[in-house]
């Protein structure tokens, strides 16, 4: 039961988190119209000190270098933010367990992150319209023990 416990906090940690780092970005590069980084870049470094990541997800909370955890990590580097074109970016988590990688991919594909426009699970792209993904879905993409990917892609602007 205290497994349980443990997995919900981490599921609505990992929720909070992905809506303040899509708020920050936003926040952020408002005074731009688009990115100038090439796609594919990692721009989590860049974003960190300019504080677009909570403290928090920081290995160590007063020193940002991109350097972050996700609530499923603590061994580091598992959150990157990177340029995903001229208007949208992506979230991506890695070394995600089998579970919590099934468990993001249907929670947090279901509508309620704003300006989402695709994800990508265990290097597996959906299409918003293809949105939200099924256990089942999840399953087939999520292969990996100890070692999935997650990644959330967003527009810039909403």
């Amino acid at each position: 039961m205290v497994a349980v416990v443990y997995e919900n906090v981490r599921q609505y940690q990992a929720n909070r988190e992905l809506q303040s780092i899509v708020q920050n970005v936003r926040q952020l590069e408002m005074r731009i119209s688009s990115f100038s980084d090439s796609l594919g870049t990692d721009i989590t470094a860049t974003l960190d000190n300019q504080t677009a990541f909570p403290v928090e997800m920081r290995v160590s909370e007063a020193t940002a270098n991109g350097n972050l955890n996700h609530p499923w990590s603590s061994s580091g580097n598992t959150v990157h933010l990177l340029v995903e074109g001229a208007t949208s970016f992506g979230i991506k988590f890695t070394s995600v367990p089998k579970k919590s990688c099934i468990t993001l991919a249907t929670k947090l594909s279901s509508g309620e992150l704003q300006g989402l426009t695709s994800m990508e699970v265990g290097g597996t792209t959906v299409a918003i319209a293809n949105l939200p993904i099924n256990v089942v879905q999840a399953a087939g993409m999520c292969t990996s023990s100890n070692a999935n990917t997650v990644k959330w892609v967003f527009n810039l602007r909403g």
